[in-house]
């Protein structure tokens, strides 16, 4: 009898031990549950903000390819126009054309708020061996690129500009410019100087190097398509958690 009561006793422990170990594995499974979910959706949200970054990005190429493309028209106006022998008033109201003037400086401005959150936050090791991590890593190496390159072209025009403000050539030309489109009559006194002030190096210089941008052109391409690869893989991301 006493052995029963013995052996009862301790399946009685046992099992009260089982019970105790199996609830708290079902607690730490429904925690771990809980925990996944919820850095799913933190994830998410990091997802979404760069979405919507990405959605102004997409605006702001498209704003800085045009005006790349008029910018790099006038220049090549320009230099052909400096190439004439004989220039007219039709000719001057391009040079007097302040919005894609060659000194006007203008970059791309990419949206960086979501993925720098994301970095900050430590969950973008949630997305390592994916195809966003590579497709965000490229995104912004061609973002640097573009930078870099933009810099440049602005910086060596802004240097020229420099050169042309120190000779008076820039005013000087702009004067004539404006003088002459509202009064016809007054066309024909400075065609020399026009000339001679059309091709000066700064000038010149400024014009000959905006005129070519096929490497931002083709940059602006890439993170165009990029842009729309991500968001194209973020919904389906979101879609598949949901």
């Amino acid at each position: 009898m006493e052995k029963n009561k013995t052996g009862n006793y301790f399946k009685y422990v046992i099992g009260e031990i089982l019970l105790v170990v199996i609830g708290i594995l079902i607690a730490l499974s429904i925690n771990n549950w809980n925990t996944n979910k919820q850095e799913t959706k933190e994830l998410q949200n990091y997802l979404k903000n760069i979405k919507n970054n990405l959605h102004a990005d997409l605006i702001g190429i498209k704003e800085i390819s045009v005006f790349r493309d008029s910018s790099s028209a006038y220049s090549r106006n320009y230099l052909r126009l400096a190439r004439k022998d004989e220039i007219y008033i039709n000719d001057l109201i391009m040079i007097n054309n302040s919005d894609y003037n060659v000194f006007k400086d203008e970059f791309f401005k990419p949206h960086k708020s979501g993925f720098e959150t994301l970095k900050n936050s430590g969950y973008i090791g949630k997305l390592n061996g994916t195809k966003i991590e590579a497709k965000l890593n490229e995104y912004y190496y061609i973002i640097d690129k573009i930078n870099e390159e933009e810099e440049s072209l602005n910086n060596t025009v802004e240097s020229l500009e420099i050169i042309a403000h120190s000779d008076n050539n820039k005013l000087r030309l702009i004067e004539i410019c404006q003088d002459i489109t509202k009064v016809e009559a007054n066309f024909n006194t400075p065609k020399k100087e026009i000339m001679k002030l059309l091709n000066h190096p700064s000038w010149k210089g400024a014009n000959l190097r905006n005129s070519d941008t096929s490497n931002l052109h083709q940059f602006y391409t890439q993170i165009e398509k990029l842009a729309n690869d991500l968001i194209s893989h973020i919904d389906n991301t979101i879609k598949n958690h949901n």
